[in-house]
Order: structure tokens, then C-alpha cells, then sequence
């Protein structure tokens, strides 16, 4: 073996996502959790202030999702969808649809949320193509939107465009429309509600679908207004474009309900979901569909091009299924908007004198804490500081997870797990004022 295997060898032989490559044995090593807690290798209990990366729902160590888990290992592990099926995942998918309108009939699996993503990209696209409308191939995205890293996923998102530079020419015919924030007093709703319909009275007949976060995650927590989540409903029904909305991080209850569409009433015609579809235990997603796309392909007599081979895998199935169960439990979203409601309450009111806190939002436990310069109020935190301010929290054992987005807003991430205790929610306020300051 040569020196330089030798080498190779011995470094950390692993690259964690989105971090820096050079990075590998300075991340904590985490070895054990229960309920909204999490230990490393030295026994130090850390509160998962973010669920895992927003998915771990229902906390570490859930017994319902566990003995699920072990009952479909021992009957069948894996079940080729291609040519096969399997009640589990079967039964799944009915149950998920039962949970959505009725606009909404049809279903097919993935494994993560960017591939949820980029299954509704090709979906909106060969739905007008099999009606004839070849022109109607772009579809809009938001300014600050985040769908994934996938390649159809990665073009459709807005946010941190510079940093895709370099992969290559990158899926074509999206239109970037500037993201609604009149939730951070900036404009008004009637100003964003002229502008999409002046963008759809511009490029309809070229429009083929909307791809929307209703609360924009990565981009800072921000809600949309109602009225734009119902305009952008309005004007897809207007002119012949489908609307798909990416309840990846949303879905499944984190907002209080068990869809963040739910709040406006607008119901698409897509929706992609994974995170906490089976509370993160394994990988797993899935996209839900009108009759009106299925039908196109039917009467076509084709099939939908899209494949993974773990797809509805049974025993992630099985996990979900485990999940709703827990999720209809009486009082169960309701807890959730309340624990949502209580820490925002409080983090408003004990951060209220603290130089750089700037504000709370977001709905049910999906909070996201504006942060600001000291020094220059209203101005985004820099990024250092930002990072520095995280680390600190971790130290003092919450974890959280920072947004960047600069000239827009800076701060970071609250997604607990929605078995949260008010007591939890309390200790979360508490070691947030430690570190920040406050009264």
C-alpha cells in the first residue's frame, strides 16, 4: 500500500452536506435520543430545537413508530413497486389522501423532499405536453424559495442562486418572482397581489405551473399572506397552470394543521411532502395529484417517468402510517399551535430589551427569530456573528438552525418536536435569553 493511500485512509472519510469539504471530525457525534432530546459521545444532553433537520416530528424514541418498524421488517423488508405491491404501502398512500381534499386522488412515492420536487417540475411540464401545449413550459418560483438540491429542484429554488453557479447549465424555464414580505412590512398585500397577476397577464400563455412554499423555510421562516396563496389558486385556475405547492417542511402538522394550505384554502394540485411524513425515521416521501393529471396520462396510455428504487418502501410506509395515527390522536395539533403560540409569547417577551433581537414568525412549532445588527437596528446580523451566536446556543445545549438571507433577514430556526412540553418551551426561552441578552 503506498504512502498515500496510507493517507487516505486515515482522514475522516466523510462529507457532510452543505458544509464546507475540508470540514469532518469537528461535528458532534451523536449517539442516542428520546423524546426532544439528543446525546453525544460524551453523554451531554443537547434539546433538538430543530427535529432532527425538521423532520423528526414526533421526537426521538417514539414506541408507536418503533414497533411498526419491527413488525414490517419481520414480514417484508422490501417490495419492488415496478412489478409488485404491498398492503403497507398501499394502505399508506390511501391514508394520506384521505387527510387532503378531495382535488387531490392520486399518489406516487419518493425518498427525500428534493426529489418531491423535482417530481412535480416534471409533472406540471409533461401535463401540458400531453395536452398539447408545448409552449406552456415554464413554470414560476419564488425569489427566495428553497425546493432542494436536486437538479430540477436546485433550479426551481431562488435562494442562494450564486452558489449553484458552477454545476453546469441548470434546468431552464423557471421564472423568479420576488417573494411576498409584507409579513416583514415590506409592501403591502394589494402591491403583491398586483404584481403576480401583471406576471401571469404577461407570460400566462406560457406558464405551465407555480411551484410555492406557503411558509418559506430556508429563506427565513416567512409566511405568505392568505391572499397571495389564494391569487396565485385564482390565477393558475385562469390560465390553464397547475400549482403545486412544496409542503416538504410544512406538512404533516408542523404548522398546527396537518397542511399550511389549509390556512388559506387554497388547494393544489400538487403536493410534495417528506420530512415529517413518517416523523424522519426513515427516508421517505411522496407527491399527491389531481384526477386531472391522472387522467391526462391515462388517456395517453402512459406511464409517469419517475423511478427510484425505494420508493414506498414498506417499512417507511409502515412508519407512516404510524405517524398519522399519532397525528389524529385527539388534542395532538392543537398542542402543537399552542407550544407554537407559547414560544413565540415568550421569546417576544423576554427578548424585548435584547439590542439584537428583531422579531418572531411563523405558525404552530415552525418559529423562525429575526435577528438584527446591534449597532444598526433593522440591519441583517452578519453572517460570523450569526454562526458564532448558534455555536454559543449549542454550547449551552439547545440546537438550533441559522437563515441567511441577506438584504432580506438573518436570525434562526425554532422546529422542536411536537411532544414539547411547556416546561421545554420554557428551558428552549431561557437558554435563548442566556445567550442573547434580554430582561
Amino acid at each position: 500500500m503506498s504512502t498515500m493511500q496510507n493517507v487516505q485512509r486515515a482522514v475522516y472519510p466523510l462529507i457532510h452536506p452543505l458544509k464546507n469539504v475540508q470540514l469532518g471530525e469537528s461535528f458532534t457525534s451523536l449517539l442516542e435520543g428520546s423524546g426532544i432530546y439528543v446525546r453525544d459521545e460524551n453523554g451531554k444532553p443537547y434539546i433538538d430545537g430543530i427535529s432532527g433537520l425538521w423532520n423528526v416530528s414526533l421526537g426521538y424514541g417514539h414506541s408507536g413508530i418503533r414497533q411498526a418498524i419491527i413488525e414490517q421488517l419481520d414480514r417484508i423488508p422490501f417490495v419492488n413497486l415496478v412489478d409488485q405491491t404491498n398492503p403497507t404501502t398501499v394502505k399508506f398512500a390511501q391514508e394520506l389522501l384521505a387527510l387532503t381534499p378531495e382535488r387531490l386522488s392520486r399518489a406516487i412515492y419518493t425518498c427525500t423532499g428534493s426529489e418531491s420536487a423535482e417530481l412535480a417540475i416534471k409533472l406540471i411540464r409533461k401535463y401540458q405536453s400531453l395536452r398539447g401545449l408545448e409552449q406552456k413550459q415554464n413554470i414560476v418560483a419564488l425569489s427566495i424559495s428553497y425546493h432542494g438540491t436536486y437538479y430540477g429542484a436546485m433550479s426551481a429554488s431562488g435562494i442562494d442562486r450564486e452558489i449553484s453557479q458552477g454545476y453546469g447549465p441548470k434546468v431552464p424555464g423557471f421564472l423568479f418572482h420576488d417573494t411576498p414580505l409584507s409579513s416583514l412590512g415590506r409592501g403591502s398585500e394589494d402591491e403583491e397581489l398586483r404584481a403576480i397577476e401583471e406576471l401571469f397577464e404577461r407570460e400566462g400563455d406560457r406558464i405551465a405551473g407555480m411551484i410555492v412554499e406557503p411558509i418559506i423555510g430556508s429563506g427565513g421562516t416567512i409566511p405568505l399572506p392568505d391572499s397571495f396563496l389564494r391569487k396565485i389558486r385564482e390565477l393558475c385556475d385562469l390560465h390553464g397552470a397547475l400549482l403545486a405547492f412544496d409542503e416538504v417542511a410544512t406538512g404533516m402538522g408542523r404548522t398546527g394543521r396537518m397542511f399550511a394550505f389549509e390556512y388559506s384554502g387554497a388547494v393544489p394540485d400538487i403536493l410534495c411532502l417528506s420530512k415529517g411524513i413518517n416523523s424522519g425515521y426513515l427516508p421517505l416521501g411522496a407527491v399527491l395529484f389531481s384526477e386531472a393529471i391522472y387522467r391526462e396520462f391515462a388517456v395517453a396510455n402512459l406511464h409517469i417517468e419517475h423511478l427510484s428504487t425505494q420508493n414506498g418502501n414498506p417499512i417507511a410506509c409502515s412508519a407512516g402510517l404510524a405517524t398519522i395515527e399519532a397525528l389524529n390522536q385527539p388534542g395532538m395539533l392543537e398542542h402543537v399551535s399552542e407550544m407554537g403560540e407559547l414560544l413565540r409569547e415568550l421569546l417576544n417577551e423576554e427578548l424585548a430589551d435584547c439590542p439584537v433581537f428583531l422579531e418572531t414568525r411563523g405558525k404552530g412549532l415552525m418559529t423562525g427569530v429575526a435577528l438584527q445588527d446591534d449597532l444598526v437596528g433593522g440591519v441583517c446580523m452578519e453572517a460570523e456573528r450569526l454562526s458564532a451566536l448558534v455555536n454559543r446556543l449549542k454550547q449551552r445545549g439547545l440546537i438550533v438552525y441559522p437563515f441567511y438571507t441577506p438584504g432580506v433577514t438573518t436570525g434562526f430556526h425554532l422546529y422542536p418536536p411536537f411532544v414539547i412540553s411547556a416546561q421545554e418551551v420554557s428551558k428552549i426561552v431561557a437558554i435563548i435569553k442566556k445567550t442573547l441578552g434580554g430582561r
